[in-house]
C-alpha cells in the first residue's frame, strides 16, 4: 500500500504541481484510504460471493446510520455558504431518504431480516464510533470540517463502485443494485461536487486548519476499514480496537 504522505498541502503541490487540495487528503490519509476503497468487502459485492450473514450484518448497520447522515447533511445544509452549495446537498438528502430506503426494505426482505430486527436494531461500536465522528464534525466544527468528513464516506463508495461496476452485475439484485447506486451518473456528479467543494474551501484554509482537515479524513478512513471488517467478520469488538488511535 502507499505510505502516507507526510508533508504540508504546500509541500505536496511543490512535488505535484497539478494536484488538488483532495489529492493531499487522500494521500495523506494512507494507507488507510486504500485498505478502504480496495476491501474484500468491497470486492465481493462485484463479484457476487458475498455471504449472506456478511451483506445482512452490513445493511443492518448501514440502516442504523441512514439517520445520523441524514442529520449530518441537515448541518451542512445549514452551514453552507451559498445557496448553489446548499442546493445540492439538500438534493442529496432528498434521495437518500427515497431512492435508498426503499432499496434497504426490499433487500432486507430478500435476506430474511425481519423488520423487527432492522427497525430496532442498535448501532454496534464501529458504526457509532464513525456516525458520532461525522455529526460531531458537521454539527460542532467549521464546514470545511464536516465537509471533508462527508467526502470521505461519498468518495469512497464512489470509488470502489466505480470499480465493481465495469464488472459483469452480480445475480443478487441487492448487490447488483448497490453497485448501480454508488456508480450511477448522479452519485458521480454529487461526489465529483464535493470534491470541487473541498478543494475550494480546503486550498484558502490556514495551514493548521488545513491539517485538521485530513486529520478528520484519515480518521475516517480508519473508521470506514473497521466498518467493512465488522461486517465482513462479525466481530465488531476487534474491529473498534482498530480506532482506538483516532
Amino acid at each position: 500500500m502507499t505510505e502516507a504522505f507526510a508533508g504540508s498541502f504546500q509541500d505536496f503541490l511543490l512535488a505535484n504541481p497539478n494536484a488538488r487540495f483532495t489529492d493531499w487528503l487522500a494521500d495523506r490519509a494512507e494507507p488507510h484510504w486504500s485498505a478502504a476503497t480496495g476491501h474484500v468487502f468491497t470486492k465481493a459485492i462485484g463479484d457476487g460471493t458475498m455471504p449472506e450473514d456478511a451483506y445482512a450484518r452490513y445493511l443492518i448497520e448501514d440502516y442504523t446510520f441512514i439517520t445520523d447522515l441524514a442529520a449530518t447533511l441537515g448541518y451542512l445544509v445549514a452551514k453552507a455558504p451559498s445557496m448553489r452549495s446548499k442546493a445540492r446537498l439538500a438534493g442529496f438528502l432528498a434521495l437518500l431518504t427515497s431512492e435508498e430506503n426503499d432499496y434497504f426494505l426490499r433487500s432486507f426482505e430478500a435476506l430474511g431480516v425481519s423488520p423487527a430486527t432492522y427497525e430496532t436494531a442498535a448501532q454496534g461500536p464501529v458504526t457509532r464510533a464513525f456516525a458520532n465522528l461525522l455529526m460531531s464534525s458537521a454539527g460542532q466544527g467549521t464546514y470545511a470540517e464536516g465537509l471533508a468528513c462527508l467526502l470521505c464516506a461519498e468518495w469512497c463508495y464512489l470509488t470502489w463502485g466505480l470499480r465493481e461496476a465495469r464488472k459483469p452485475r452480480p445475480e443478487q439484485f441487492y448487490l447488483a443494485e448497490w453497485i448501480d447506486l454508488h456508480a450511477v451518473e448522479g452519485f458521480e456528479s454529487f461526489v465529483n461536487w464535493i470534491r470541487e467543494e473541498m478543494d475550494h474551501t480546503g486550498a484558502a484554509l490556514p495551514p493548521s486548519e488545513q491539517q485538521k482537515i485530513a486529520d478528520l479524513f484519515r480518521q475516517m478512513c480508519i473508521l470506514e476499514v473497521a466498518f467493512f471488517d465488522a461486517a465482513w467478520t462479525g466481530t465488531p469488538g476487534a474491529a473498534a480496537s482498530k480506532t482506538s488511535g483516532v
